[in-house]
């Protein structure tokens, strides 16, 4: 049976935290794990350079908490690393950790800067990933305008480097192509322990538009699969609405009941608010709202909001197809050949571009 830890916490209060990872730990007897020379994974959500209060990445706090647990085990070889959208350069990362509030963490661990990767079962993994003994895979709860949830499965995406991660999309632009490619690399990469930091959540234009909810929860599991079903519940939805969890159930890796430990675990009420590229925007009361109901939803493409776009080129920078130009200081997205991966969507620290 797969078990998923559940603590209430209420805020990022370093004492709070502190208990809720040993709680966590504790009731997945993580220490028998460990020894004091065991090189130790950190691997959060970096997805780009933004403010801890935003709720795009896995927050500080959380991060530290676990590393105050390993330290007092005797655990000095403790490692951070992802690799967020766009390039993957040691300047792009150290601009990354000041900006996500992660410089706080290297008095304790070493912030990654190695860029180089190996591939490892048809994946080009980074190094820190393949060197390690245990990987901790601290995840944030966000919406996803691709796979309409990201939590511990897709964190995992971070383990490929750099701009390969659009070549990716490029390989495998369907949804079912994509989420498939995910559990294969989960897989691959097989983390000990996921932890999910679900206090400030993400709804709306997630991963990196959205709207903050809190919820006030930290989960961890053996199993991502186990913790992402629970982290769907969580948002108020239902599992079949997630493609990772209907393949995960497919391939038997998330079968049976899952046992809860610890506190009850109370999903939202009214439900998340989906992404726009996952319900589209127009009115139920509409005659393209009625049609959609009916018959529906054609493939959502991104638009660029030119009242709110800065022209800082992040967008045709992670666009896989390479179809996002620049032009007068705007973004221009050309339809032809997009896969509606929604990358540009991700990456805009504008907010200037919705799904229509």
């Amino acid at each position: 049976m797969q078990s998923v830890s559940v603590k209430q916490v209420p805020t990022y209060s370093p004492q709070l935290l502190d208990e809720a990872i040993a709680a966590h730990f504790d009731a997945l007897d993580v220490a028998s794990d460990l020894t004091p020379e065991s090189r130790v994974l950190i691997k959060p959500n970096l997805l780009a350079g933004r403010a801890p209060d935003l709720a795009v990445t896995t927050h500080p706090e959380v991060l530290l908490a676990v590393v105050r647990w390993l330290s007092a085990r005797g655990i000095t070889k403790i490692t951070l690393a992802d690799s967020p959208g766009g390039v993957y350069t040691p300047a792009s990362l150290r601009k990354t950790y000041t900006a996500c509030g992660l410089d706080v963490l290297d008095d304790f661990l070493t912030l990654n800067e190695d860029i180089t990767a190996s591939n490892k079962d048809g994946f080009s993994i980074i190094t820190p990933v393949l060197e390690a003994d245990y990987i901790i895979n601290c995840c944030k709860l966000k919406t996803h305008g691709l796979t309409v949830m990201t939590a511990g499965v897709k964190n995992l995406f971070g383990c490929v480097p750099g701009l390969k991660k659009p070549e990716i999309h490029c390989m495998k632009p369907t949804i079912g192509s994509f989420c498939n490619l995910l559990v294969d690399l989960a897989e691959v990469v097989r983390p000990q322990v996921t932890l999910l930091d679900a206090i400030d959540c993400m709804e709306g234009n997630g991963p990196g538009g959205g709207s903050v909810r809190h919820m006030g929860y930290t989960l961890a599991s053996r199993s991502p699969y186990a913790l992402d079903e629970q982290a769907t519940l969580l948002m108020g939805l239902q599992m079949q609405m997630i493609p990772i969890l209907r393949i995960a159930k497919e391939r038997k890796l998330l079968s049976g009941t899952t046992q809860l430990l610890g506190d009850t675990l109370r999903p939202a009420n009214p439900p998340f608010t989906l992404p726009d590229a996952v319900l589209g925007t127009e009115s139920i009361f509409t005659p393209k709202g009625i049609f959609h109901i009916v018959f529906g939803r054609k493939k959502a493409f991104p638009r660029v909001l030119t009242r709110r776009c800065v022209g800082c080129g992040l967008c045709a920078e992670s666009c896989p197809k390479h179809i996002i130009k620049i032009v007068n200081k705007k973004a221009v997205i050309s339809k032809k050949n997009c896969i509606s991966c929604f990358c540009c969507q991700e990456m805009c620290p504008a907010h200037a571009i919705e799904a229509k």
